[in-house]
């Protein structure tokens, strides 16, 4: 459906972009999973030889947004390059981008080495460069005594892999919450993140700089919730996070950008690796593989011994 709807809008496209955009074959790659749709095709600046692109629609406003605001005479962008954008195409509210093409897959298709670090990066000076923003709206408060008790009822309900251990560290988890919670909840500074840092958002241009794609999940949050995100996408791969430290990366090249990383980081690492492992179990449907509950146990295990030390 989404196919003919690009199609029967193309003309409407090409008129906005000032008949600069070649003919463009729609297509779903495969690492996108949204509702958008991507063509290739080849557009003519101003002046300029026609170059290869790639168009995305339809783009939520806080895409296109982000997208346009994060422009810069810098090299590299962190995000793609763009070369026409509108919210609109003809008498429908549609937002859409006509962007860089950028080579290959995502790096979270294919593991390298390097990916991690270059990714924390990258999620570094997209911070950086977002900080001429504003934030205009409070930091997400998440449910977590909620998803606690969600994650009671599906261990009640359900046999998982290492039961009793995950049923053991839930009662340490229980005993520990409100203090953990609290904890994070005072977190600082609050700036603008990625919001869905991750390998399969990352990708490489023919010059070996990242930039980052998907900017649909931007929010107001600490910077460790980016970092922690993307290292918790390779809890499952503990040998990834032996070599390379998210975390770690993220902080020195934020510090070396100017940006304030904030007081008693591990400590809230800590609390934010603990809430996250511990309410895994309450999204078993979508995060229910073997090797992911084995690492976010791991994970959880790891962090109320540390907590428990540390109290």
């Amino acid at each position: 459906m989404l196919d003919s709807i690009a199609r029967s809008l193309e003309p409407e496209l090409r008129r906005a972009c000032g008949d600069r955009l070649g003919p463009i074959g729609w297509v779903r790659m495969d690492w996108q999973h949204g509702g958008a749709l991507t063509g290739c095709a080849s557009y003519r600046a101003p002046d300029q030889p026609p170059e290869e692109v790639f168009v995305k629609f339809p783009v939520p406003g806080r895409e296109l947004r982000w997208s346009r605001r994060l422009q810069s005479a810098d090299s590299p962008l962190v995000v793609p390059r763009l070369l026409a954008s509108g919210d609109a195409l003809g008498a429908h509210d549609i937002g859409w981008l006509v962007m860089e093409h950028l080579p290959g897959m995502p790096l979270g298709a294919e593991w390298r080495p390097g990916n991690l670090a270059g990714t924390a990066r990258a999620g570094a000076a997209f911070q950086a460069r977002a900080q001429a923003v504003p934030v205009d709206r409070p930091k997400r408060r998440n449910d977590w005594d909620r998803w606690l008790r969600r994650t009671a009822r599906v261990l009640a309900d359900n046999v998982l892999p290492d039961h009793e251990r995950w049923s053991a560290q839930l009662r340490r988890a229980e005993a520990n919450w409100r203090g953990i919670v609290e904890h994070w909840r005072s977190r600082e500074p609050i700036g603008w993140i990625h919001g869905d840092l991750h390998l399969g958002n990352s990708m490489r241009r023919t010059d070996g700089s990242i930039c980052l794609v998907d900017l649909g999940e931007v929010r107001p949050g600490h910077w460790l919730e980016d970092a922690l995100y993307l290292e918790r996408m390779s809890w499952s791969h503990p040998d990834r996070l032996a070599s390379e430290d998210p975390l770690g990366s993220m902080r020195i090249e934020r510090e070396r950008l100017g940006c304030e990383n904030g007081d008693r980081i591990e400590e809230l690492a800590m609390a934010r690796r603990i809430l996250l492992a511990a309410t895994t179990p309450a999204f078993l449907a979508s995060e229910g593989g073997r090797t992911h509950l084995e690492g976010c146990l791991g994970v959880l295990e790891r962090g109320l011994d540390w907590w428990c030390d540390r109290a």
